[in-house]
């Protein structure tokens, strides 16, 4: 496994990220779907969108594919993955989906010629895995929308993450959260599933959280697993050593019968209560209809105050 050999070393003895260079028109998109399966539908979509805007794009053979719950085969996905990741023409890999499936390939997943040439990696959920396997790296990518997102290309988020590719860097601002903590900090940014990164614990892509500022989201939880991952996270002393707390959202929460009582976000609060970083809640990014992208393993500035909370790159 060479990729993951490669990975130790450079986590220990590399301490600067590495932004791919942007994206600029005629540049090569790759399509590539390493874990669940996607209507094929959605997928020629955002091909024809991402044409239509300039770019030239080329989809993986098993993106359309089928096999139980996953796109393709273990070897199919990785085979595809790591075609995309050695490509010495390709400027981004769009990932189609999350779902499951990543973590089956992932230590199988040769970087040696990702990182001569690195490229912009794009999703979320599940793909929150390789997000973390690249700040290994210390490598940026973007946490954003995925195929399903062109389907409303202006509104989704995709848009916003084209720019973003491209080199634009506009600070963002959202409204203030009554659980909010105030404060300005600044950090480099990563995080992304609340669920990947508890699971993440223990191996060599669990995240060094010590002066980052960490975002978090998730879907489709019972409450009591979700405090269980906080809990997971705070023993695991990955809480109390942040510049900054970003929270998503947290969407198609499940509460059991009888309850665990606390509403998400006042979990969350609770959780970080005994520290003095900022704390952001309400971010729109994650499993919602709009999913603002961020790029993590960039240098960012938080600032929480009474009339807004803006994020900004440094």
């Amino acid at each position: 496994m060479p990729g993951f050999i490669n990975f130790v070393v450079m986590k220990i003895f590399n301490n600067t990220f590495i932004a791919p260079v942007p994206l600029a028109k005629g540049d090569k998109i790759i399509i590539t779907a390493p874990a669940g399966r996607i209507e094929p539908a959605k997928i020629n979509r955002a091909r024809d969108v991402l044409i239509a805007e300039g770019y030239w794009v080329e989809i993986m053979p098993h993106a359309w594919g089928t096999w139980n719950m996953f796109s393709g085969t273990d070897d199919e996905r990785l085979g595809d993955l790591q075609q995309a990741f050695d490509d010495k023409e390709c400027s981004v890999i769009w990932m189609a989906r999350g779902g499951y499936g990543l973590v089956r390939i992932l230590d199988k997943l040769d970087m040696r010629g990702f990182l001569s040439r690195p490229k912009w990696v794009v999703g979320f959920s599940d793909i929150t895995l390789l997000h973390a396997r690249l700040v290994g790296f210390n490598v940026q990518s973007l946490h954003g929308p995925m195929v399903a997102a062109f389907g409303n290309f202006k509104e989704s988020g995709a848009s916003l993450a084209l720019a973003l590719l491209s080199g634009e860097r506009p600070s963002f601002s959202v409204p203030p959260h009554k659980l909010n903590r105030q404060g300005s900090t600044s950090g480099v940014l990563i995080g992304g599933n609340l669920s990947i990164l508890c699971s993440l614990m223990g191996s060599p892509d669990e995240p060094d959280t010590e002066g980052k500022i960490l975002f978090i989201e998730d879907v489709g939880e019972y409450l009591y697993r979700l405090d269980r991952m906080l809990h997971t996270l705070k023993r695991a002393n990955k809480l109390h050593c942040l510049a900054g707390l970003i929270v998503g959202g947290f969407t198609h929460m499940k509460d059991g019968e009888p309850g665990i009582g606390i509403e998400v976000e006042y979990l969350i609060r609770q959780m970080v209560e005994a520290y003095e970083y900022p704390v952001c809640f309400g971010f729109p990014t994650g499993h919602l209809d709009y999913n603002h992208p961020l790029i993590l393993g960039a240098r960012a500035n938080l600032q929480v105050n009474e009339e807004y909370v803006s994020l900004s790159y440094l």
